[in-house]
């Protein structure tokens, strides 16, 4: 019977190759972008992490080799939480207690996320989903909670810990990590770290890739179907249309795109739509994924922002947005911003590392230039994107400190040669 089962088969592959053929093409022709796809579970991971120690003393910390923050959510997806209860809190000296509790890692978001994100992340069910927060402490001593902080409303939400893992936390710590001595503090209504001294930071180069414009009208436009498109050439840029509702502008000499789409069903999302719907528009895309950290978040234009990250920390200048900004606006209407360009592989350079002033110092270089501290709303260390002289094919990564003054992110350095 066995061998008659395998004659049988082997006919009809023989008889019908082109079935097997088709069933092998559809197999192998997986896009590339699924298979470079990150979850959100990875997009949505911190974006900071410092420990304090037992006399108080902060950290600043990385990990070269792997990264830090998934090797913490892998930690932390371990324990078991319960109930989540606000904590009442005076004032910001309060507050201050848990941004500097001894013995603990403060994990920090760039832009608030809320509990529902948390959940997935951190492989959890936790109720009271709509809180927003934007901090994690975990207590290395307090084995029965950690605690989520907002600093906007200086509001702390105590979790309940029904089960920790302690030692995988602390067998992280004892890692070579890279350590910059910080201070958590304010500069106007934003608590940050203040970096106490001269830090010196890796400079690096890498190969870039730019992705074709009949990929993302693929992707963007066409989306399968047997879609006529159409092309317009304009000084600045060429614009492809698909005669309905969607358009897409490539911007060549800036390496960036703007695709809109006015045939969007849902007028208006709440917070946790606008998280889960921005990522999967960013997969939609099609762009690498492998290093996007989701960066901002603005209300008011419906807008969330993703940023690149190297060695930890944030590319701000790959385009004036970042890696990518969705905005979803009120009237159904889906905006994309987007880099043409991606990282691809780290090349050997013999740029040097950049030794940047402490926070403070920074901060009074500016205001002794006649900027007001006022319109600074935070600080950040953070690499600058240059084309190399030598190849079209290579980008420099600078570091450099950058300041969010008045509504803009831009390098301390050119806030100051403005002056």
């Amino acid at each position: 019977m066995a061998v008659g089962v395998s004659v049988v088969l082997s006919g009809i592959i023989w008889t019908n190759p082109a079935q097997y053929e088709r069933n092998r093409q559809r197999s192998s022709n997986t896009p590339t972008n699924e298979l470079n796809a990150r979850p959100a579970k990875d997009v949505y991971l911190p974006t900071q992490v410092i420990y304090t120690a037992e006399d108080g003393k902060q950290e600043l910390l990385n990990n070269r080799k792997v990264n830090l923050t998934t090797e913490i959510r892998q930690a932390l997806s371990k324990w078991q939480l319960g109930r989540v209860t606000k904590v009442r809190v005076k004032d910001r000296a309060d507050y201050n207690q848990y941004l500097q509790r001894k013995n603990s890692l403060l994990l920090s978001y760039a832009a608030p996320i809320n509990v529902n994100m948390f959940n997935t992340v951190f492989s959890t069910k936790l109720n009271r989903k709509n809180v927003e927060f934007s901090r994690i402490v975990v207590s290395l001593n307090d084995r029965d909670h950690l605690y989520l902080l907002d600093d906007v409303g200086k509001d702390v939400y105590r979790v309940q810990v029904k089960k920790a893992y302690v030692a995988s936390l602390k067998k992280i710590l004892k890692e070579n990590l890279l350590r910059v001595n910080v201070k958590m503090g304010w500069l106007n209504k934003s608590a940050m770290a203040y970096v106490s001294n001269n830090v010196t930071v890796q400079s690096y180069s890498y190969l870039v890739n730019q992705q074709s414009t009949d990929y993302f009208t693929t992707r963007l436009l066409n989306k399968g179907e047997s879609t006529n498109v159409s092309a317009k050439k304009t000084k600045d840029s060429t614009v492809y249309s698909d005669g309905a509702s969607r358009q897409l502008a490539i911007y060549t000499k800036s390496g960036t795109a703007l695709y809109e789409d006015y045939s969007a069903l849902q007028a208006s999302l709440n917070f946790s739509q606008a998280l889960s719907t921005s990522y999967k528009a960013v997969k939609a895309i099609g762009i690498p994924m492998e290093n996007l950290r989701y960066y901002g978040y603005d209300n008011g234009k419906s807008t969330v922002t993703y940023r690149s990250f190297v060695e930890g920390f944030p590319i701000f200048n790959q385009s004036n947005y970042g890696a990518a900004r969705i905005q979803m606006l009120s009237q159904g209407v889906r905006r994309y911003n987007f880099s043409l360009y991606s990282l691809q592989v780290p090349v050997p350079t013999d740029r040097k590392s950049v030794s940047l002033p402490s926070t403070q110092r920074v901060i009074d270089r500016l205001v002794a230039a006649g900027y007001s501290k006022k319109q600074m709303a935070s600080l950040q260390l953070g690499y600058q994107w240059k084309a190399s002289a030598s190849s079209d094919k290579v980008v420099n990564l600078t570091p450099t400190w950058y300041v969010y003054y008045n509504g803009a992110w831009k390098t301390y350095t050119q806030l100051l040669q403005q002056q």
